[in-house]
């Protein structure tokens, strides 16, 4: 998605690797947690396979199993039984860590009980490769107004196997009178001018000296969305290589730089250690923290918190280029539902109908390019930080998002490297931890490499 001044989408290429390698791109659209240790593409049928049938697409019940927040549904679903009377949605709401393993047990048994449901984009290889999602290429042909690039995300193998709701970024959150306290300037919002994390670090020292109890803190500490920028901004690619993304990049010197200079953040007690993600927001809300990179769904908890804050660009190495995390949900039909058109009905008027992509509530960022020209306008008009914040995050979906690695082996290298980014985060030595990694990321993928 490449985003012009007037605020509008303009489609933009696509810069695809080789053939299974990661997409980078202006946005990356999302979709989201899996399934370690399953089979090859060969043992799980083929994509697409039905258990199930279409069935009546103007008649029928259709459950929709998902992991979003209570009233997330409740207008788009309203809006399509107008148009759509005969049509029952009935929703099945897990939490967020239990959603992907209970979605893949029930297809691993062909459970017809299930119609669509919640895709995270990196994982859609993995369920597509086995046979749990349904080809909507159909749909993704008719969806001009949806970002090209979120349509990409969501494909595996040439075909269209969700249809993207959302996409992320992520910013620099800053405490203006901490920063204020230190004679610290604040950072520029230009998404042009981003910080530097170094100079992140040396700020973020300097408001700790003036009173400040942490200097920095991550949103989601330790994961791979949140950290994937860090070697990515240094040139050492997202931690995959080779056909299908299946061989393990983690060693490179970017990525040793990029964890020991996140080892230092801990070590030096710039960052805190021992805390959880959902734990990091709510420092930063009750005034302690200097700094805080996020995604700009914690806006409305730090205005609630009345925060005096401000947001910039997400920061970059010194000498290195920008890059920020993205990614977010789509939605798929599983292959065993009795009532594929139906459910495919409903999909097309939440993600391709102006209308229906907009009543999808959410603090996420729409991908449909009218509902997207909302979110920005509703956030410009409340005016001040939530200007600026629309700002940023234009700049940032336009020229910075990298997503995730595309690989059915992604489950399985998010795991690795998330115990990795912990033991880090720790005390233990980057480079030798780096490598363990490594060693067992390349036992772990071999189950996914043909030939």
């Amino acid at each position: 998605m490449v985003i012009s001044a007037a605020g509008g989408i303009r489609k933009g290429a696509i810069r695809r690797h080789a053939r299974g390698g990661a997409l980078r791109r202006g946005v990356s659209l999302g979709l989201v947690t899996a399934v370690a240790g399953a089979a090859l593409v060969a043992c799980g049928g083929e994509s697409g396979d039905t258990g199930g049938g279409a069935g009546d697409s103007s008649k029928a019940t259709l459950t929709f199993v998902n992991a979003q927040d209570p009233g997330t549904f409740d207008k788009v679903i309203a809006g399509f039984n107008k148009e759509n009377p005969d049509i029952t949605i009935k929703q099945q709401v897990v939490p967020f860590d239990d959603l992907n393993t209970t979605v893949q047990s029930r297809l691993q048994s062909k459970d017809p009980g299930i119609d669509l449901y919640d895709v995270d984009e990196p994982r859609l290889a993995s369920f597509a490769s086995r046979g749990y999602l349904v080809d909507l290429s159909d749909l993704g042909e008719q969806a001009s107004a949806v970002d090209p690039t979120a349509l990409e995300a969501t494909q595996y193998d040439g075909k269209q196997y969700a249809m993207p709701r959302w996409t992320s970024t992520q910013l620099l959150y800053y405490n203006k009178a901490l920063l204020k306290k230190a004679n610290v300037p604040a950072p520029s919002s230009d998404p042009g001018s981003p910080m530097t994390w170094e100079e992140v670090t040396a700020a973020g020292k300097k408001a700790q000296a003036a009173g400040a109890k942490w200097g920095l803190t991550f949103d989601q500490v330790d994961r791979y969305y949140q950290l994937q920028p860090l070697p990515e901004s240094l040139g050492g690619g997202p931690g995959l290589k080779g056909d299908g993304l299946l061989e393990p990049d983690v060693t490179n010197d970017a990525w040793v730089k990029a964890m020991t200079w996140y080892a230092s953040t801990f070590e030096s007690g710039l960052s805190p250690r021992g805390i959880a993600p959902e734990q990091t927001g709510p420092l930063f809300g009750q005034g302690s923290t200097a700094f805080f990179a996020g995604g700009p769904w914690n806006a409305g908890a730090f205005d609630e918190a009345k925060v005096d804050y401000g947001v910039a660009p997400y920061p970059m190495f010194e000498g290195g280029k920008r890059a920020s995390s993205t990614g977010s949900w789509a939605t798929g039909v599983s292959p065993f539902s009795k009532n594929q058109d139906a459910a495919k009905k409903f999909i097309a008027y939440m993600t391709t109908n102006p209308t229906g992509a907009w009543e999808v509530e959410s603090t996420n960022i729409p991908v449909h390019e009218d509902a997207f020209a909302k979110y920005l306008a509703r956030m410009e008009g409340k005016g001040g930080v939530s200007t600026q914040l629309a700002e940023v995050v234009k700049g940032e979906l336009s020229t910075s998002a990298v997503s995730r690695p595309t690989t059915a082996g992604f489950v399985d290298f998010e795991t690795v490297m998330n115990k990795a980014f912990a033991d880090i985060r720790n005390g233990s030595d980057p480079a030798e931890r780096l490598q363990a990694a490594s060693t067992e990321l390349e036992s772990v993928l071999k189950k996914y490499q043909q030939g």
